[in-house]
């Protein structure tokens, strides 16, 4: 299928590196966005170009950043996003395309070549053998990825059925400005912990039915489970106020007043290496929750062990905290308290083990049957509510889940994502329509 996504979106998303070649060129072209294929095309002598090489090297530096305000072409004073090793094999990819299909093109572009220059002299300088060294030829399971998103405000319409998106595509007229405005997110590509490697295709897919459907978290208390890097949380706090979505004026398209303390969103993981990566990306992403509305206080961490919480008869406050494990910071929380206070729980792949599908299923029974204690309570017949989004991979891990849910006498209601656009370009993999997205409530 066609990804509707620019080529710098690509770019900052950590996209395959051909996909964003593919695209650049599309753009270059004026045409629309090519399609998600697995075979390379070869591209047009054209494309490869002295000018187009000049576009190409415009594009990296746009999404890189200067560190000392020194010209752009002086390469040594930028830091490459999403990571030095991206752009560096961006860059042979694209040279070496250039050799091959370019029927006779050469490496014509000054800043190109310079950009080419400033790696080959990083290697020298580096050697490959460096622990960590983007010119490795062995990735490192400790080397992070900064990959960031331009997420789209919502404005509202006549009702639930008109939020609609603006438009997320135009940079702002200042770099640093737009810089600022994207939601950042670090990631560890090669790490053993899936929870810290990527958005995984899921978590992108509840983020986007969210800013989609914002009432569904508006003005409510909410719980991640397995929020690994946290977009999707982060993505549901802005959802959650009121500023960006209903003029400003505090009042949610159901007429529900959104107060301060009404809202918080907390994130919960069970690693180490997950948590210490979730707090960063929430105290990294602080100036972008403010200026969407949302107090960075109300946006909190905690480890979660769901048997814990399952088998846990009265609520008792005993998870690690943030006093107890102070790499959570201003951040930290409890997530049994957070969860005894919340009327919606979230999760994205988060199935995909079948030892630990009772205790999740039995923490969403639990969830949905214990009383409402929240401030904005069920006073209009509302009952609590889950939704689960899971990138369908395994037939007997996804028939089991659904079987367990059914034993606990939970019913889910399969959601359409035909009015949903893509926001977040992370379904190389998978595309979204191996997405199952769904809301959960007990039979009665």
């Amino acid at each position: 299928p066609t990804l509707p996504y620019s080529t710098d979106a690509l770019l900052r998303a950590l996209a395959p590196i051909d996909i964003v070649i593919d695209s650049f060129y599309s753009s270059n072209q004026n045409n629309d966005p090519i399609e998600n294929d697995t075979t390379t095309q070869h591209l047009p002598n054209t494309f490869w170009s002295e000018k187009s090489q000049g576009n190409f090297a415009s594009l990296i530096a746009s999404v890189a950043r200067s560190n000392n305000g020194n010209s752009e072409d002086d390469w040594s004073t930028v830091s490459f996003l999403p990571s030095r090793r991206y752009i560096h094999k961006l860059v042979q990819r694209y040279v070496s395309r250039l050799q091959q299909e370019g029927d006779g093109a050469e490496l014509e572009n000054d800043r190109l070549a310079s950009l080419v220059c400033h790696f080959s002299m990083s290697s020298k300088n580096f050697g490959a053998s460096t622990s960590g060294s983007f010119n490795s030829s062995i990735p490192d399971p400790l080397a992070s990825c900064m990959v960031s998103f331009r997420v789209p405000v919502i404005t509202p319409g006549n009702g639930r059925r008109h939020n609609k998106f603006a438009r997320e595509d135009e940079p702002s007229k200042n770099d640093d400005d737009d810089h600022d405005d994207l939601l950042r997110i670090r990631v560890y590509p090669h790490h053993n912990d899936v929870g810290v490697a990527k958005v995984w295709e899921a978590g992108a897919c509840l983020a986007e039915y969210i800013l989609r459907h914002p009432q569904v978290v508006r003005g409510r208390k909410v719980v991640e489970l397995g929020a690994g890097v946290g977009l999707t949380g982060l993505v549901t706090a802005a959802a959650a106020t009121s500023r960006g979505f209903s003029g400003g004026r505090g009042d949610g398209e159901d007429g529900r007043v959104v107060e301060k303390g009404d809202v918080f969103v907390h994130m919960t993981d069970y690693t180490e290496a997950c948590m210490e990566n979730m707090v960063y990306n929430v105290e990294v992403n602080e100036s972008w929750l403010k200026r969407r509305g949302v107090d960075p206080a109300s946006v909190t961490v905690g480890t979660l062990e769901w048997s814990e919480y399952a088998q846990n008869e009265n609520n008792m406050v005993f998870s690690q905290t943030a006093e107890s494990n102070p790499v959570y910071g201003s951040h930290g929380a409890n997530s049994i308290h957070a969860l005894s206070n919340a009327d919606v729980i979230l999760a994205a792949d988060v199935v995909y083990d079948v030892h630990s599908i009772p205790d999740l299923v039995s923490t969403v029974c639990k969830f949905l049957s214990s009383p409402w204690k929240s401030t904005n309570g069920n006073q209009n017949g509302e009952e609590k509510r889950a939704i689960f989004a899971t990138t369908f991979r395994n037939q007997t891990t996804f028939g089991l889940f659904e079987k367990e849910l059914d034993k606990k006498g939970i019913i889910c209601d399969y959601l359409s994502l035909d009015d949903v656009p893509f926001v977040f370009p992370c379904y190389f993999r998978q595309p979204r329509s191996d997405v199952r997205l769904c809301t959960m409530k007990l039979k009665r």
